[in-house]
């Protein structure tokens, strides 16, 4: 999906991001005493930034929508969905699945089997208007529209506890806001230096304020509840601005580095699989959870996931890509003939 000739700090922080998810994802799905509540806690305030990097690097590049591009990341996320469903089947997982699930694995961007690509293909779709409000828009036009978008769909959120949107930042109007702070980045502050020792320094800051938060409200409640570390909260947001800014002033160029960033997508989309090859075939890294060093082993896991997934995806990518490509150019050439057709016929009447 990206040019080789892209500069490799961004596409290592692309790397960085997955880590951070899986490993949050590892975290957040058991808490079953005191110390692991916490270190869940923790592990959630510091990785829920992944998605929300992911949004910020689409935004500073920009999407141009090409349907071909978008056909392909189609039938990569089919074969991993329907390859997934197949050893659930194998694992005896699939049998107690509900009419749903299962659709959602047969038609994942419908089904919305991954919100986080089902919202993408719909911004792929709005990218050409946004981009277009964007470039023709002045400055002080832009600056207010994302702080009202801040403030309605991020700052209520995170104070008040009213989510708008009612998806927690799993949407289109969190990933918009995301995509459109990128691209502000890219038109009006990227050439500005910013002090990496500040953005560090106020990166940790608003983490422990947001630690601090989800832990008050975990003491007063005895329940696990991480509101402060939603994914349009303000502060996920500003963590993930700090991060991302760090990582856009460092300048190099690795081919190994963009080559496994290449394949993030497709690890993302099978994380839920990766993990149960892991626990049916390699080892069950559940049964530490009672284990003091838990956490650094769902971390390894997590590292464990990316190899695993960027491993399995070059084989595809070997086996399958000319194929996905041809096949893909041939869809977008059908339906641009269709069109010109019915474009000749409206003309002609």
């Amino acid at each position: 999906m990206e040019k080789k000739e892209r500069d490799s700090g961004l596409e290592l922080l692309r790397i960085l991001a997955i880590v951070l998810i899986f490993w949050m994802h590892g975290a957040s799905s058991y808490s079953n005493n005191n110390l692991s509540a916490w270190l869940c806690i923790v592990i959630e305030s510091v990785g829920n930034i992944g998605v929300a990097l992911f949004i910020l690097i689409t935004g500073y590049f920009g999407i141009r929508l090409k349907p071909r591009k978008l056909v392909q990341m189609e039938f990569m996320i089919l074969f991993y969905c329907w390859l997934g469903l197949a050893l659930r089947f194998v694992w005896g997982e699939a049998q107690l699945y509900g009419g749903s699930q299962l659709l959602s694995y047969l038609f994942p961007i419908i089904g919305r089997f991954s919100w986080y690509f089902t919202c993408y293909f719909a911004l792929a779709l709005l990218s050409p208007f946004i981009n277009e409000y964007v470039e023709k828009t002045d400055k002080k036009t832009f600056q207010r529209l994302l702080l009202t978008m801040l403030v309605v769909f991020s700052g209520v959120t995170t104070f008040f506890f009213f989510d708008i949107t009612q998806d927690g930042g799993k949407g289109i109007v969190n990933m918009t806001l995301l995509y459109l702070i990128g691209r502000y980045i890219r038109m009006y502050q990227d050439k500005t230096a910013y002090s990496r020792t500040k953005l560090l320094g106020i990166y940790t800051a608003v983490t422990a304020v947001c630690i601090a938060l989800n832990g008050a409200l975990y003491v007063v409640t005895g329940t696990v509840q991480n509101r402060f570390a939603r994914d349009n909260t303000l502060f996920t947001i500003a963590e993930a601005v700090c991060i991302f800014l760090i990582f856009k002033d460092i300048h190099f160029y690795s081919p190994f580095v963009n080559r496994i960033a290449s394949h993030v997508p497709a690890v993302f989309i099978m994380e839920w699989t990766l993990r149960g090859i892991i626990t049916n075939y390699m080892f069950d890294y559940l049964a530490w959870r009672e284990s003091s060093w838990h956490e650094l082993i769902l971390l390894g896991t997590a590292v464990l996931l990316v190899v695993l997934g960027t491993l399995i995806d070059e084989v595809r990518v070997l086996l399958l890509g000319r194929l996905e490509e041809w096949a893909a150019q041939g869809l977008c050439g059908v339906g641009t003939r269709v069109m010109q057709i019915r474009k000749n016929k409206i003309n002609k009447v």
